[in-house]
């Protein structure tokens, strides 16, 4: 599989706009969680968050991989 650097630019702005995008949610849950004492125990709260980073990242990596490629022209090749 080659790696086009259109590709892996785009991944990382995509990840740049997800840690960006991360903490925006994050803070909402949080103080959702906070106006709700007990609603969740800590422990479940810092696995949430975690996969909430985990699953961001990679949605906006493969979103940046797939804008870069499709502006650079160097993606699937077209039909026909």
């Amino acid at each position: 599989m080659e790696l086009s650097l259109a590709g892996v630019v785009g991944a990382a702005v995509g990840v740049g706009v997800g840690l960006v995008d991360y903490g925006v949610i994050a803070s909402v849950v949080r103080r959702a969680l906070e106006r709700r004492p007990g609603w969740i125990e800590p422990r479940r709260a810092d696995l949430l968050m975690k996969v909430l980073f985990v699953v961001n990242a990679i949605v906006f990596a493969a979103l940046g991989w797939w804008l870069g490629v499709s502006v650079a022209g160097t993606g699937l090749p077209a039909p026909g």
